[in-house]
């Protein structure tokens, strides 16, 4: 069974891309099904879209892998599925994506953002202009399976879409493990964050807490990301992301974070890097949005916070309590394992493939 996987990113570039498609991919080719991206965005696109500035150059390079993006759609041959993640196209209208109709194959679409909800880039202003977000609707529409990964997006996904199913971000639970033997943990304590250069704003939220936890004990904020960044008062400890590193090193941290600052796609946002903390028996803060509130039963496998000082009476807690934190640390995992384990969630995806074929 071949698979026509369009998508926006180069594969290994996009986190979300990465635990979707790329995620069940080699999974699937184990069950016959064989996965053949359509990539939109070139790595030379990507290496510009996140700086700021240079938009001329950004508008170019844009257009030119909108026309290799048509053409690569154009010459393929009828895959027996079609998996659309997001868009097929970061600029412009559905079009591209009419396109596969000629096909006359299944449209299996998954949609892990909000995506109808216009936003504007803090560093790609003007660009946004040309994203078209109406356009998720059309792809809705036209798409045989609609793959939401939470109750919110798939509320809305329901307003135009006949078949609907919540498939939330998994975890490779074998990967992202708890550390096989009780290891000494690091002094001063490490409160842990990984993620991204767009939502490392994020960590802004809690640089208070986080200013009174380095005087009370130490503590400092290992942040695992692709760029540096510094907060005032904050020891900051940074560590480049890598795929052979982002578990050992989060291993180390006592407790991880989820901040949020609110938006208009917050409510609408799975925050994987929660999944991440909870599969490695990390005891979890996070701001009550989004998925988070799903998740975390505050404190039982984690704790919410959404103030200055619960923030700080929560991470202090665990800080002070080890039987608390380890103890939390465990529900967090039995979360993992029962909700979000990539082991339970193959079955299902090989089944939607399986049954949006051209054979059936």
């Amino acid at each position: 069974m071949k698979v026509a996987a369009i998508v926006p990113y180069h594969t290994g570039f996009c986190a979300g891309q990465r635990f979707r498609i790329e995620l069940w991919a080699g999974h699937l080719r184990e069950r016959g099904i064989e996965v053949e991206y359509y990539p939109f965005a070139s790595p030379t696109l990507t290496g510009r879209l996140y700086t700021q500035g240079q938009t001329f150059q950004k508008g170019r390079e844009m257009l030119r892998c909108y026309v290799e993006q048509l053409s690569r759609v154009l010459r393929a041959s009828r895959p027996d599925s079609i998996y659309i993640y997001r868009e097929a196209a970061l600029i412009g209208p559905a079009w591209i994506e009419r396109l596969t109709r000629r096909w006359k194959a299944p449209i299996i679409y998954d949609i892990d953002e909000p995506l109808f909800i216009p936003y504007v880039s803090p560093r790609n202003g003007r660009l946004n202009r040309l994203r078209f977000f109406s356009k998720v609707n059309t792809l809705l529409e036209m798409s045989d399976h609609v793959l939401a990964v939470n109750q919110a997006i798939g509320k809305y996904a329901e307003r135009f879409a006949e078949r609907v199913s919540i498939v939330p971000m998994a975890v490779d639970t074998e990967r992202y493990s708890p550390a096989q033997k009780e290891q000494a943990e690091l002094l001063p304590p490490r409160v842990g964050w990984v993620g991204t250069l767009t939502n490392q704003p994020n960590l802004e939220l809690v640089a208070e807490p986080l200013r009174r936890l380095k005087e009370s004990h130490g503590a400092i904020l290992r942040v695992i990301a692709d760029e540096p960044m510094t907060i005032d008062g904050v020891d900051v400890e940074f560590i480049p992301w890598a795929y052979d590193i982002e578990v050992p090193r989060l291993q180390e941290c006592q407790i991880g974070i989820v901040p949020v600052k609110p938006s208009v796609w917050s409510p609408w946002k799975f925050f994987f890097k929660l999944i991440q903390y909870m599969s490695l028996g990390m005891a979890v803060v996070a701001t009550p949005t989004g998925s988070n509130k799903e998740i975390i039963r505050d404190g039982e496998n984690g704790f919410l916070a959404d103030s200055d000082e619960e923030w700080y009476e929560r991470l202090r807690t665990l800080m002070e309590n080890e039987e608390l934190r380890r103890e939390m640390g465990r529900a967090a995992r039995r979360t993992a394992e029962e909700h979000f384990s990539l082991a339970r969630q193959i079955d299902f995806i090989e089944g939607v493939f399986q049954s949006n074929s051209v054979a059936n």
